[in-house]
C-alpha cells in the first residue's frame, strides 16, 4: 500500500541527541562561569567556526595555496577573537602580533622539515579520498598537511600569547615606571611558567588521536627505525613538534612586542576606576576641609583662653 514502509535498512546510529546535549552543557558552563567573558568567548568561537567553514574550506577546495590561505584565515580569526575578548588595547595588539608570529614560525618549521623529510600528506585515508572528490581541481596534499598543522596550533599559540600579554599589562599597571627591558623580563618569566604547562598540550593531543595506531605497532613489535620513518608517524611527529615550536617561540615574541607597546601606549581604565578615583579625590578634599576647620577651631579656642 502507498505510504507503508515494506523494507528498511539501518544506516547508522542516531548520534545527534548526545552531541547536542554535550554542546548545550558546554555553552551553559561557559556562560555560567564566565558570564560576560564567557559570552565573548562563545561569540569568538562561533565566528571562528564560521570563518573556517565559509572561507578556509571553500578556498582550499578551489585550489588556493593551502599555507598562504590558512595563515591569512588564522590571522583574521585571531584578530576577531582577541578583539572580541579583550577589546582594542595595547594588550590585544601585542597578543595578535605574537600569535601571528608564532603561527608563521610553526608553518615555516612544518614546511622546511616536511619537505626535507619528504612527507607526502597521504598519511591518512581522508587525504587519499581527496583525489576522488567531484570538484575538478588539483589539490596540494602536502600543503594541506602544513595547513592542518597551522590550524591545529592556533588555539594553543593564541592562549600563550594572550597570557603573556595580559601579564605584561598587569605588571605595567602595578608599576608604571618600568621600562621595556623590565617588562620584557616579566613577560618572559610568566611565559616560561605557561610554556611549561602548555608544552604537553599539543603533544598529548596528537598522541591521543594516534593511540590505536601506536598500539598496533607495539603489538606487532615493530622496530623504532621502521615506525618513525613511516609517513603517517613522521607526519604526526612533525605536526606535534612544529606546533609546539610555534607555541614556545610566541613567548619571547609576545613579551618583546608587549614591552615595546606598553612603553608607548596608555591602557584604558577599567569601568568604574575613574569614578572610584573621583570619589577618593572628593573624600580627600573633604578630609582636608575638615582638618582645616578643626585647626581653625583649635586656634580660636586657644585665643579665648585667658
Amino acid at each position: 500500500e502507498e505510504g507503508v514502509i515494506k523494507e528498511a535498512y539501518i544506516a547508522d546510529y542516531l548520534r545527534e541527541p548526545p552531541i547536542y546535549i554535550l554542546t548545550t552543557l558546554f555553552i551553559v558552563a561557559l556562560l555560567a562561569i564566565g558570564w560576560r567573558k564567557g559570552a565573548k568567548a562563545l561569540s569568538s568561537l562561533l565566528l571562528t567556526m564560521v570563518i573556517v567553514w565559509r572561507i578556509l574550506l571553500p578556498g582550499l577546495l578551489r585550489g588556493y595555496h593551502p599555507v598562504v590561505l590558512t595563515v591569512a584565515v588564522a590571522a583574521v580569526a585571531t584578530i576577531i577573537a582577541i578583539l572580541i575578548i579583550a577589546g582594542f588595547t595595547c594588550k590585544s595588539l601585542a597578543a595578535i602580533l605574537g600569535t601571528v608570529g608564532g603561527l608563521v614560525v610553526a608553518g615555516l618549521a612544518a614546511m622546511l622539515v616536511g619537505k626535507a623529510a619528504h612527507l607526502t600528506g597521504f598519511g591518512s585515508e581522508e587525504a587519499a579520498m581527496l583525489l576522488y572528490i567531484p570538484q575538478n581541481v588539483s589539490l596540494d596534499i602536502q600543503g594541506l598537511l602544513f595547513a592542518g598543522i597551522i590550524i591545529g596550533a592556533l588555539g594553543a599559540v593564541m592562549d600563550v600569547s594572550m597570557s603573556v600579554s595580559s601579564a605584561v599589562a598587569e605588571v605595567k599597571k602595578a608599576n608604571p615606571a618600568l621600562g621595556m627591558a623590565d617588562l620584557f623580563r616579566s613577560g618572559l618569566n610568566v611565559g616560561r611558567d605557561v610554556m611549561g604547562s602548555m608544552s604537553n598540550t599539543l603533544i598529548l593531543a596528537y598522541t591521543g588521536s594516534s593511540v590505536p595506531l601506536l598500539m598496533i605497532f607495539m603489538a606487532y613489535r615493530e622496530s623504532y627505525i621502521k615506525m618513525v620513518n613511516l609517513d603517517m608517524i613522521a607526519s604526526e611527529i612533525v605536526r606535534a613538534f612544529s606546533g609546539s615550536l610555534g607555541m614556545v617561540m610566541v613567548v619571547p615574541l609576545t613579551a618583546f612586542i608587549a614591552g615595546l607597546l606598553f612603553g608607548r601606549c596608555r591602557q584604558p581604565e577599567e569601568p568604574g576606576m575613574e569614578q572610584d578615583r573621583e570619589q577618593k579625590q572628593d573624600q580627600g578634599q573633604g578630609q582636608n576641609r575638615t582638618g582645616n576647620r578643626t585647626r581653625s577651631n583649635t586656634r580660636n579656642k586657644t585665643r579665648n583662653i585667658p
